[in-house]
């Protein structure tokens, strides 16, 4: 061996080892960055993205081989996340709230179909209306009568 292929395959480590530690300090910032993304976000847009907050904490921790999973996560599911976030601002998931199943809307009032009225007497929530007057049968306490 000559000088010359010395130093060529010295140039070559040199290279290798470099190429590396830009490599791992990359991986460690994205790791870093991705937690701290996934740690911020609150339950309810994971729950409504349909992805697991645990799932993706425990692979970007431990399979972090060259950041695929922190880059999987800032590319995919971040934007999952996003959405949710924006639809969530602009109201369009409604009044409700988040449980463990997913985004449990508030309880809509009916509608009422035409010729019912709300029941001010209390003792039924709706009653018939149909403009005339309406007498009950008082001796025998039977539905009322025309």
């Amino acid at each position: 061996m000559t000088i010359a292929d010395n130093t060529g395959v010295g140039i070559g480590i040199a290279v290798f080892f470099i190429v590396w530690i830009v490599i791992a300090i990359g991986s460690l910032v994205l790791l870093v960055v991705a937690l701290v993304d996934i740690v911020k976000r609150p339950d309810w847009q994971w729950k409504l993205a349909g992805q697991e907050k645990v799932l993706w904490l425990l692979l970007v921790i431990l399979v972090n081989f060259l950041a695929i999973p922190s880059l999987i996560y800032w590319f995919n599911i971040r934007k999952k996340l996003q959405a949710v976030e924006v639809a969530a601002a602009k109201g369009q998931y409604g009044p409700g709230h988040i449980t463990y199943a997913g985004w449990e809307p508030l309880p809509v009032p009916a509608m009422a179909p035409p010729g019912w009225y709300p029941d001010n007497s209390g003792q039924a929530p709706l009653r018939w209306w149909d403009g005339r007057q309406w007498t009950q049968h008082t001796s025998t306490g039977g539905p009322p009568s025309p």
